[in-house]
């Protein structure tokens, strides 16, 4: 039996450096928030937590999945572990294993970053599934209808409990099972109408609120914040308050995102789902007419 773990140490110190720069980034960036008024750098201590925390999260689940990655194989079949990725087949299953050359891995568009090699693709009618790290010597084992690319400490001796196992043959054979994650996030960013409905939910609050910080040395001290029953300007307020109204539309974004995304499970809850994301956009769009008003007529 042989039970190994793939070269994970540049993975492990690279995963750790980017996490902990996005979550750096994100408390930096919250921190300015909370305590800078309304200026052009507002744009940017906004940003760093919308691309630090999104970092930290994707540098989290590699690492993760780097932690529990364990390649087993002995006289009953293979089995694999990548955090939530887990395939198992039996010895009978495996048609070959064979080095791979760097040719054949020439894949522009799988992440090679922290030092992985994780994904997959189609090619020749086969389904291609890396589970590897960088650097190793990668193996290619020839599964029914998948080939799996790993990368054992040992590609040698890997290759040499292969053999035995197969002389020896089987006494209680694996099933075939292969099981990945079906990540919600994953689907919503495929959906092209989700994808452009979130985007754009989005970037309206954001666009407000960089308009706010571009017009800081523009605008005066006070101005009208709200409007009476008659449509004229209510009492002024200090500047800053404008900045309630991007905020208003980005928690209404990220609420409908959430109760959006729990609909969208549901094949006939989805057009509900879609409502929902386009009602943000109608209140962002609401909300940025507003603070136009409010300026011209300070």
């Amino acid at each position: 039996m042989l039970d190994v773990r793939p070269p994970r140490q540049l993975g492990i110190v690279l995963g750790s450096v980017v996490a902990a720069l996005g979550l750096g980034l994100t408390a930096f960036g919250a921190w300015q928030v909370a305590n800078a008024g309304i200026s052009p750098l507002l744009v940017l201590w906004v940003a760093l937590p919308l691309v630090g925390l999104p970092l930290a999260m994707w540098a989290g689940y590699q690492l993760y999945g780097l932690l529990t990655a364990s390649y087993r194989l002995d006289r009953d079949g293979f089995q694999l572990r990548w955090g939530l990725h887990f395939e198992q087949a039996p010895l009978a299953d495996i048609y070959k294993i064979e080095r791979a050359s760097d040719e054949r891995l020439a894949v522009p568009f799988l992440p090679r970053l922290l030092g992985l090699l994780v994904g997959e693709r189609r090619q020749d009618g086969k389904l291609w599934r890396f589970y590897a790290t960088r650097p190793g010597q990668p193996l290619i084992i020839e599964l029914p209808g998948r080939l799996l690319v790993v990368t054992p400490p040992d590609a040698h001796a890997f290759e040499r409990a292969f053999v035995s196992a197969t002389r020896l043959g089987s006494l209680h054979p694996h099933q075939r099972r292969s099981s990945n994650p079906d990540l919600l996030p994953a689907r919503l960013w495929a959906d092209r109408s989700a994808r452009l409905l979130l985007v754009v939910g989005i970037l309206i609050p954001l666009g407000l609120l960089g308009f706010l910080g571009l017009q800081a040395g523009r605008m005066p001290s006070v101005v009208p914040f709200g409007f009476d029953p008659e449509g004229a300007p209510a009492a002024s307020a200090p500047a800053g308050r404008l900045l309630l109204l991007p905020l208003i539309g980005g928690l209404i974004w990220l609420a409908d995102l959430l109760l959006g995304a729990w609909l969208y499970r549901s094949r006939p809850d989805r057009p509900l789902a879609y409502m929902l994301w386009g009602l943000a956009i109608i209140v962002g769009g609401l909300l940025a007419a507003a603070s136009l008003l409010l300026i011209r007529s300070a």
